[in-house]
């Protein structure tokens, strides 16, 4: 059967669950020494190192990509580093154009492959969720720290004390796993690799926990608070709830933030509720398809340990809006249906036009409709209107972060 782990920490309490087998069918059940890959609900490791050079002066997040990097197409190397961070890029994403999802192994591969891609828009004009992004920063990481960009997330682990986490690929996490290799030993080949940066770190449960500490003590960016992970970004003069590798939302005015991954056979998702400073990391050997059950583990567990600490206390509220609801709906969870486009804001609008075979226009059907698709938060903020919905499913509840502009059409969406 497939494994999983849970890490759950509130102040003064932490807590590690585990179950299953550490590859499905070995027989070898999961521990809290057990390796998991967390996809790209690790892509937040490289911002912390982003961020550790900005705090340090190595180098400016209002900067080009192409100060740093000179082998950059010109229709790359204007884009900021923030941009690249909170992906308002516009920059292709360079899976969408691949035979399969191994990247290549080299910054002079990755070029050749994805250089010559063309903007999706200019920086600014939409969110679009891109690997490139974060592999380019690895790029730069390099560049600026001297060292390749999985050791200088790896020092970052280190000085922070962090010993359950490593660089490492889904491959590296098997064999580990297999061969119960001593807790020291390390991917040497990830470490010096040069494509890097999108999501390639391991985790124990154990470490799992220590990390998500670090994170709600502040403690993640040496040298910083790292606000700027969880600052919001820019784009058509509208917030984005979206920060430097997390997802941003709020629960009752207090923030939240979150990411999700699943790659190569592994499923994580990572959730914090910084007011409380209670948050929960949990991780999978089993995907695709677990991604939606993954995320429910983690708000119930989380929950349980902490009451009050996920939108899962949220009771349905009077919807003054319906016919918002209607659309959210009707355009979220279409089925095999197409995005009816008049629908979407003009951010949306570039991505649904633009859309590849990973990143196509956004739906949330799940197979099935929900038994409720209830309204539970609704508030404005920054020029937008933010609402949660619940959608409750057999055995399960999810949630749907939809914001939309004054003139009522979505410019933003994203599950819980």
């Amino acid at each position: 059967m497939a494994g999983c782990c849970l890490a759950i920490v509130a102040p003064g309490r932490r807590e590690i669950v585990f179950q299953g087998e550490d590859a499905p069918g070995s027989g070898r059940s999961v521990t809290d020494r057990t390796w998991f890959q967390a996809a790209s609900s690790g892509k937040h490791l490289m911002a912390c190192v982003i961020l550790e050079l900005a705090t340090r002066g190595a180098l400016s997040l209002s900067a080009p990509i192409g100060e740093y990097l000179g082998d950059l197409p010109s229709t790359w190397a204007d884009r900021s580093l923030r941009s690249l961070l909170n992906h308002t890029s516009g920059l292709p994403e360079y899976l969408d154009y691949s035979d399969d999802e191994l990247p290549p192994n080299t910054r002079a591969q990755f070029m050749k492959r994805a250089g010559e891609l063309p903007p999706i828009a200019p920086e600014g004009a939409c969110w679009s969720y891109s690997n490139s992004n974060y592999i380019l920063l690895g790029f730069v990481a390099a560049q600026v720290g001297g060292q390749p960009a999985g050791v200088l997330i790896g020092d970052l682990l280190h000085r922070v004390g962090v010993t359950g986490a490593r660089v490492a690929t889904p491959d590296w996490a098997r064999a580990a796993n297999a061969a119960a290799w001593p807790a020291e030993t390390r991917d040497h080949e990830s470490l010096a690799r040069e494509v890097i940066g999108d999501g390639d770190v391991a985790f124990t449960a154990q470490g799992a926990a220590d990390w998500l500490e670090r994170l709600l003590a502040c403690e993640a960016v040496p040298g910083s608070t790292g606000a700027e992970l969880f600052e919001p970004a820019q784009a058509q003069d509208r917030a984005v709830p979206y920060g430097a590798g997390w997802f941003l939302e709020t629960l009752d005015g207090a923030p939240l933030a979150h990411h999700g991954g699943h790659y190569d056979g592994w499923t994580a998702m990572v959730y914090l509720n910084q007011a409380r400073r209670s948050g929960v990391f949990a991780l999978s050997n089993h995907a695709p398809g677990t991604t939606r059950h993954i995320r429910w583990l983690a708000l119930a567990a989380l929950e349980a340990f902490d009451p009050g600490a996920t939108p899962l206390i949220q009771a349905a509220i009077e919807d003054e809006r319906p016919d918002l609801t209607a659309t959210a709906r009707a355009q979220l969870l279409r089925d095999d249906r197409s995005a009816e486009r008049e629908w979407f804001a003009p951010e949306f609008q570039i991505a649904i036009d633009r859309a590849g075979p990973v990143r196509g226009p956004v739906n949330f059907w799940a197979g099935e409709p929900p038994d409720a698709f209830e309204l539970v938060q609704d508030h404005h903020a920054d020029g937008s209107r933010m609402r949660r919905y619940r959608m409750t499913y057999p055995g399960r509840r999810e949630f749907l972060n939809v914001g939309t502009t004054p003139d009522d059409r979505i410019h933003w969406a994203w599950p819980l």
